[in-house]
């Protein structure tokens, strides 16, 4: 197991109180030495001031930066999903190209992999349920496969062949598809980079209220806070699997209730 799924399994409450308690140190130990140089040439106390603005600034951007690529992953796994259950329904709807029985069988073997999709994104944060709705999902590939190779008789039209082979495919492919969306968050050290960036540009912060004699402990906590919760926003977006701000399954889970309410017999007249 490499450093970034070992951070990404971390509680994220632990990390965010770490976060805090990490940013209020260096507010409190910047504030602290800034009032021990109060006696400091202006100059001096200007450059201090001038290296933390110019950090914060770089803060900004790099907060930007990582939350648009944050977003971004997110946005990749919703469509993902929506892919998937366009994917499944077209599946279903060639089924009804088939006769019977090969039609039942790969309508009801979309009906338990459509059942382990839905799981597979409800694991959240039980891994054991993760690993047995990909276990599940790869076994029936190969049913909804055979099923297919059942299909291919010499009197039956190429046509309906290849339309059933593609969406069968599509729906296999997109299983990878699906966990590779899963995988495809930030790197640990970036959010690591960010953590220190930060810390250090609230020293530089407090340091020039302290050695100005300002007071200003409240402002530094509450952009500290600010602060706190951007980052705490990313990690969120970043964690698909862990975080409050999660991918819903609705487009897999309303395919489900399509093909669950129709009669195996029955095949819909448009749509394929």
């Amino acid at each position: 197991m490499n450093f970034d799924v070992e951070f990404y399994l971390v509680d994220h409450r632990l990390i965010v109180f770490a976060m805090v308690a990490l940013i209020a140190a260096a507010g409190e130990i910047g504030f602290r030495r800034g009032a021990q140089k109060r006696k400091s040439k202006d100059s001096f106390r200007s450059l201090m001031s001038g290296t933390g603005a110019a950090m914060l600034g770089l803060l900004g951007l790099l907060l930007g930066f990582s939350l648009s690529m944050a977003v971004s992953r997110w946005d990749a796994r919703r469509d993902v999903i929506v892919n998937e259950a366009n994917a499944i329904g077209t599946l279903w709807l060639r089924a009804g190209l088939l006769e019977q029985p090969l039609r039942d069988d790969l309508r009801d073997a979309l009906r338990t992999y459509t059942d382990a999709r839905i799981a597979l994104g409800g694991s959240r944060t039980d891994l054991s349920t993760l690993r047995n709705a990909r276990s599940k999902s790869e076994s029936m590939h190969a049913t909804l496969w055979s099923t297919v190779e059942r299909a291919n008789q010499p009197d039956r039209s190429n046509a309906v062949m290849g339309s059933l082979i593609t969406a069968t495919n599509e729906v296999i492919d997109i299983h990878e598809l699906r966990l590779a969306s899963i995988e495809n968050y930030l790197p640990a050290p970036l959010i690591i980079l960010l953590f220190a960036v930060a810390a250090l540009s609230i020293g530089f912060l407090a340091w020039a209220f302290g050695a100005a004699n300002q007071g200003g402990r409240k402002a530094i906590m509450a952009l500290g806070l600010l602060i706190g919760a951007i980052l705490m926003v990313i990690m969120d977006v970043n964690r698909p699997q862990r975080g409050r701000i999660g991918v819903g399954v609705e487009s897999l889970e309303r395919i489900g209730e399509t093909i669950a309410a129709l009669p195996p017999h029955q095949r819909p007249e448009n749509g394929m």
